[in-house]
């Protein structure tokens, strides 16, 4: 007769802080294939599980610290996290997602999309020197309703056309109702005029 789940489980127990299982019973993942379960004296817990189905956790209760690359050489990869199939994802529900590097780049083979309630490009205390957007062709999506210039004080007009120093440039009516921000220096040649009040 074939040994049963329940007679093939081993429990390893060192001490009241450390406990390793193997051939475990069935628990959210599906059976445990091996299980080591940490917890110090004010309670918190480790935990690292490779279950029957394959899926492979880490849990902790409190912070969970990684340090690596402290003999290092410099310019060298100390960490690396590749998922070779599917997406990986990084959630902090209640928090931010802080990345700091003196140098960072984020790149894509097909679509990098950064949306959000508020998107603040550059530092808010001013200190950021250059901010540069460039591609071939730059849009202000649909339902923008205006576009703040800050600092900055109505229009000027020269021999080389229109240039946009108002703080507002308010989206254009029309029907239906478009936001398409054209450009903020509008050349001569285009036919730039300056409207009544606007100077």
């Amino acid at each position: 007769m074939s040994e049963s789940k329940s007679e093939s489980r081993v429990l390893d127990v060192f001490g009241p802080n450390l406990v390793i299982e193997t051939n475990g019973p069935v628990g959210l993942g599906g059976p445990v294939a091996y299980q080591l379960y940490a917890v110090n004296d004010k309670g918190a817990k480790w935990q690292q599980v490779l279950h029957a189905s394959g899926l492979s956790s880490l849990e902790a209760s409190h912070t969970l610290e990684i340090q690596t690359g402290k003999e290092s050489k410099k310019g060298s990869i100390s960490y690396m996290a590749m998922a070779h199939k599917g997406d990986m994802c990084m959630t902090a529900a209640n928090g931010w997602i802080r990345i700091y590097g003196k140098n960072i780049a984020l790149e894509a083979s097909e679509e990098l999309l950064l949306q959000g309630k508020k998107v603040i490009l550059g530092n808010a205390d001013g200190t950021t020197e250059q901010t540069e957007v460039v591609g071939t062709k730059i849009a202000i999506g649909a339902g923008s309703q205006e576009v703040i210039i800050l600092g900055s004080q109505k229009i000027s007009r020269s021999s080389k056309g229109l240039l946009l120093k108002s703080a507002t440039i308010n989206a254009m009516a029309s029907n239906p109702p478009t936001a398409t921000l054209i450009a903020a220096f509008v050349p001569s040649g285009f036919g730039a005029k300056i409207r009544p009040g606007e100077r």
